[in-house]
């Protein structure tokens, strides 16, 4: 098998366990919030368990975001014939944008959707709790 296509192989079984492991952390954090909530625990350390999953989630979905554009590079590579695998590291420390982007990437796949919903909710539910 070439090594473009083990490589994409690898790195889509990885891709995979991300979404999983996001998932995870998601049902994670939704049960320690329902235990704090049914514990009687303050706005502030709900808040705190929000914004750590939330961030330990961005965090991860940037590097999934990172693997799918290797994919992409892949594929378009084995679409042209080109051998690009086993420069994934040396790729993007070429490519590396400085601190201000890399926390750009992280802000961004924070901010996405899929991601924030489900913290938000879990934020309106504690502010809704404490308020009323």
């Amino acid at each position: 098998m070439p090594a473009n296509q083990q490589e994409w192989l690898q790195l889509q079984q990885s891709y995979d366990q991300m979404e999983k492991h996001a998932l995870w952390l998601r049902l994670l954090c939704l049960s320690l919030w329902l235990w704090l909530v049914q514990s009687g625990s303050t706005l502030v350390l709900q808040a705190g368990l929000i914004g750590f999953c939330w961030l330990n989630e961005a965090l991860w979905k940037a590097q999934q975001d990172r693997a799918g554009a290797r994919l992409l590079a892949l594929e378009a590579a084995m679409r042209e014939g080109l051998e690009i695998a086993c420069q994934w590291q040396s790729s993007w420390q070429a490519q590396r944008p400085g601190i201000g982007g890399l926390v750009g990437d992280y802000v961004k796949a924070g901010l996405k959707p899929t991601v924030a919903v489900s913290y938000l909710i879990l934020a309106g539910a504690s502010l809704y709790r404490y308020l009323f």
